[in-house]
């Protein structure tokens, strides 16, 4: 387990379960910790971005959450999504920059 400084980033890294097969969500996170949802967001992107944790989101079928990968695949199944909306974001962003007004 890693140790964090800050006790917030260790709630939040401790309350996201290992492996793709129980996600939790965001509302869990903050149920189970007692931060609010605006810092649990930060908390995961600190750890993403910042400790290399490779926390991935998830949003097919009945499971919807977040998880620490454990294994390449799973790594993959968290960055699939990303790269999606980061696409349909870029999409969306090209068309207003075209729009005149």
């Amino acid at each position: 387990m890693i140790n964090f400084t800050n006790k917030r980033l260790q709630l939040v890294y401790s309350a996201i379960p290992k492996g793709i097969e129980k996600p939790v969500t965001a509302k869990e996170i903050k149920l189970k910790t007692g931060i609010p949802m605006r810092d649990v967001y930060s908390c995961i992107n600190l750890l993403i971005t910042k400790y290399a944790v490779p926390v991935g989101g998830l949003r097919q079928g009945n499971k919807h959450g977040y998880f620490i990968a454990t294994s390449k695949d799973e790594l993959t199944e968290a960055i699939t999504p990303l790269e999606n909306h980061t696409r349909h974001m870029n999409e969306r962003l090209t068309a207003l920059k075209q729009i005149d007004i």
